[in-house]
């Protein structure tokens, strides 16, 4: 092998050489951009990690907040449940009293009724006889009329 041959020769390898050596740069310089670019994606994931962790974070007290509401929302329900049993209880027991009052009055009154009944008898027949009292009456004064006057 003769010189010109080996040079011509290493000549190509140069060229392969610098060609790889320039496809390597650009690869690395992909690679760096690549890599930057992955760092700022890790960078925004943690950011979005950090939000979702913060919506989380919010979310858990909303609901801590729902909890205590329905807690407060159930012992309401309970007290409202008891004094509506409380006042049906009261309500049945005065309806009974009531019913029981009503009774007894009806029962008087029924009794006043019928002494008023009597009363209003006992009314006629004296009103009756006053009747005839008044027309004996005023008999007996035309009489003594007619007797005085006959004098």
């Amino acid at each position: 092998m003769d010189k010109a041959t080996v040079s011509g020769e290493l000549a190509g390898f140069r060229l392969v050489v610098e060609s790889l050596n320039q496809r390597m740069a650009s690869l690395e310089s992909r690679q760096e951009s690549l890599e930057a670019e992955m760092r700022e994606i890790k960078r925004m994931l943690e950011y979005i990690n950090q939000r979702i962790d913060e919506t989380n974070k919010r979310i858990d007290d909303t609901n801590k907040r729902i909890d205590d509401v329905n807690k407060r929302i159930d012992e309401t329900n309970e007290k409202i449940d008891k004094t509506r049993a409380e006042l049906k209880a009261e309500i049945d027991q005065t309806r009974m009293e009531l019913k029981s009052e009503i009774a007894q009055n009806t029962q008087k009154i029924d009794y006043l009724y019928i002494e008023v009944s009597k009363i209003r008898g006992d009314l006629n027949r004296a009103l009756s006889q006053k009747e005839i009292i008044d027309d004996m009456l005023i008999r007996i004064q035309r009489l003594e009329m007619k007797a005085f006057e006959s004098k």
